[in-house]
């Protein structure tokens, strides 16, 4: 009797360390200590790892935001959604009057890869709703369009 306790301890605790393991251990050690030093005040983090890079999700001041790192430790984008009203001027602007008329989404993703940032915003019409890549100097790209019903 006293063995088979001594067996389901041992598997209890076992199966505890590893129920109780973090999604930082997904990660190596040069992406874990880039992240600390790029996001020291994040909280509530969370790891997956695809292919060849580290996706961690996380919260700063109250915001999740979205950061990838490769192998090697290198931030290579970030990405958080944002309320439109947030846009940079540029863009706003820029959508108003290319497309008056259309209702801009509450909701807009502001991504940043390689240096560069781009901001995500769909727009509707009675007609059509459109998918806009924006950049900061408020170039607009139509990524998708969509015929309503």
């Amino acid at each position: 009797m006293k063995k088979l306790v001594t067996v389901l301890t041992a598997a209890l605790m076992l199966f505890s360390s590893f129920a109780f393991a973090t999604d930082s251990d997904k990660v190596n050690a040069r992406v874990r200590n880039a992240f600390l030093n790029d996001f020291s005040n994040a909280a509530s983090v969370s790891w997956e790892k695809t292919s060849d890079f580290y996706f961690a999700t996380f919260k700063l001041n109250e915001v999740e935001i979205n950061a990838a790192y490769n192998q090697e430790g290198t931030l290579v984008g970030t990405s958080r959604s944002i309320e439109s009203q947030q846009l940079p001027l540029t863009i706003s602007l820029a959508i108003s009057k290319k497309y008056e008329g259309y209702d801009v989404s509450k909701k807009a993703l502001e991504l940043t890869f390689e240096g560069e940032t781009r901001y995500y915003v769909t727009i509707q019409n009675g007609a059509q709703a459109l998918k806009l890549k924006c950049s900061t100097n408020g170039n607009i790209e139509v990524e998708k369009k969509i015929k309503k019903a």
